[in-house]
């Protein structure tokens, strides 16, 4: 069975011309096709976005981190937002910075920053110089990797959880918590109508948590052993590499089942049922053997010490660990934020309905996060070929 992919290039000129795509859906698609320009149009019927220029920084970061409400307070302090730059997944930004790609300012997460680190793209930062650093939850401040030799390389700024939304009025065995287990993916009774994560590092760490191996310090036997399990599991999937609207209307349709996701899905479908009226049972899944806790953040590149935009570049940091930030991303995003201030005037059932909870230290504090992988190159490298049939 052939995967589905992306988005066809036709296709995605069309939903864009129409107005269809969000900003965000936008970025991450045309990251898929190799596009990592400076400026793009915005949707249909807006203004041109803002022309590159060599007096700002490069911030090299996923696709929809562009919208303006992350960047306030740098637009305040200098009339107009930095250059942008735009990836899909870190294996590919890693492949381009290591390829002579020199930004100011990057957007890593958890499982990359070893590797990014020992590759030198990964420069001091001075939270002295951050405004909004003394809010930033110390849960955050401690995650694995963001500090080296007691120099700090990473400002967590978001995060979430990977889990499954499955349909349970067409999968009801699942609505069981019991019954809940990242094995559902392997389930070949909905063969074609499953999504696992496309993220290397989560796809070997969902067949390592199958397996009862514990994913941040597979050695080559169990590494080999992931691999096989994931070679089963590929040709049962529908969608790789979806957008974030594709994988919601693949769920809503019935195309899709049972997909790995971040828990933004969980309002994305919400949101979709009550404007399109649709009919549908979801489940976030409480997997047994443990949701995946992500996090994400921002560091800045040696080339900023290069190129005289070290200072600009912790002004990007600032304004994106901003409660202002932080409030925006939380309540249409629907991912949580590492400065607590985000979390003022929330209520814990709004929250809760997001998979969220204004008690996020307590929340956290037994909570495994994503750790850098043993050879992570090793991973990327296979999960592509595994993909192609290797």
């Amino acid at each position: 069975m052939s995967l589905k992919p992306l988005m066809e290039t036709a296709r995605f000129h069309d939903l864009l011309c129409e107005g269809k795509l969000t900003r965000r859906d936008a970025k991450r698609v045309m990251a898929s096709f190799g596009v990592a320009s400076l400026t793009m149009h915005t949707m249909a019927g807006s203004a041109l976005a803002q022309d590159a220029d060599e007096d700002h920084p490069i911030f090299f970061t996923w696709g929809g981190y562009d919208e303006p409400e992350f960047m306030v307070h740098y637009t305040a302090k200098y009339g107009r937002e930095p250059n942008y730059a735009f990836f899909d997944d870190e294996d590919n930004a890693f492949a381009k910075m290591r390829s002579g790609f020199n930004p100011h300012v990057t957007f890593p997460c958890g499982p990359s920053l070893t590797r990014w680190y020992d590759a030198g793209f990964l420069a001091p930062i001075e939270t002295e110089r951050l405004s909004n650093w003394p809010n930033v939850m110390q849960v955050f401040k401690d995650v694995p990797g963001s500090t080296v030799d007691g120099e700090r390389v990473y400002v967590p700024e978001d995060w979430g959880q990977t889990s499954m939304a499955i349909r349970t009025d067409l999968a009801p065995e699942y609505a069981d918590p019991e019954n809940q287990t990242w094995k559902a993916l392997w389930d070949e009774k909905y063969s074609g109508r499953l999504a696992i994560s496309n993220v290397s590092y989560e796809a070997f760490a969902i067949a390592a948590l199958v397996l009862g191996i514990v994913p941040w310090n597979m050695n080559e036997e169990e590494r080999i052993r992931c691999e096989e399990l994931l070679r089963e599991q590929i040709p049962l999937n529908r969608l790789l590499q979806a957008s974030f609207t594709e994988t919601v209307q693949a769920m809503a349709s019935g195309e899709l089942v049972i997909t790995a996701s971040d828990n933004g899905i969980v309002a994305g479908l919400a949101e979709h049922a009550e404007s399109e009226g649709t009919d549908m049972e979801i489940t976030w899944a409480r997997p047994k053997e443990g949701a995946i806790t992500w996090h994400c953040g921002l560091s800045i590149h040696p080339a900023a010490f290069e190129d005289g935009f070290y200072e600009m570049a912790h002004d990007i940091i600032d304004s994106f660990i901003s409660p202002e930030a932080g409030h925006y991303e939380i309540t249409n995003w629907y991912y949580g934020h590492s400065n607590i201030k985000s979390y003022d005037g929330l209520s814990e059932e709004f929250l809760q309905s997001i998979g969220q909870t204004s008690h996020v230290e307590e929340f956290l504090a037994n909570a495994q996060f994503q750790q850098t992988m043993n050879e992570p190159d090793v991973l990327a490298l296979r999960w592509e070929e595994l993909k192609a049939g290797f």
